[in-house]
């Protein structure tokens, strides 16, 4: 077995840990709803940015929280060659009912860190974070 050094161990666990985070496709999905809740209408371009994501993928997950209801997809009145992407009702009761639920998820997610290693871990992340901006 080949022996890492510290920051390629840091590197894959990180990875991992992104990875478990992530949950694919819904996922995605619920953040694009949690992102227009907290953001309000978004061209499909800002958001697809945001989540660093390809146009298609990003056409593709429109299109079917499109189809659910969740939110709409129109022409932006200021600039008619952009898709302005909204929430409806239902996409913020969706929204509103993850976060109620949230609280728990949360803390199975980050459970085995106690609030003050959470706290650090914070802390950590942010000053990574920062130094690659």
């Amino acid at each position: 077995m080949t022996e890492w050094n510290g920051a390629e161990k840091l590197s894959v666990l990180l990875l991992r840990c992104g990875q478990k985070l992530r949950g694919g496709e819904q996922r995605t999905q619920g953040r694009i709803l949690k992102i227009l809740y907290l953001n309000g209408p978004m061209t499909q371009k800002v958001l697809q940015d945001k989540l660093e994501i390809q146009p298609g993928s990003m056409s593709e997950l429109a299109s079917k929280l499109e189809r659910k209801g969740l939110l709409l997809r129109e022409k932006d009145p200021v600039d008619k060659r952009k898709i302005l992407l909204t929430l409806t009702e239902a996409g913020r009761a969706d929204v509103e009912q993850f976060r109620a639920h949230g609280h728990a998820t949360r803390g199975r997610t980050y459970g085995a860190l106690t609030e003050a290693e959470q706290a650090t871990l914070c802390e950590l992340l942010e000053k990574l974070l920062d130094s690659w901006e």
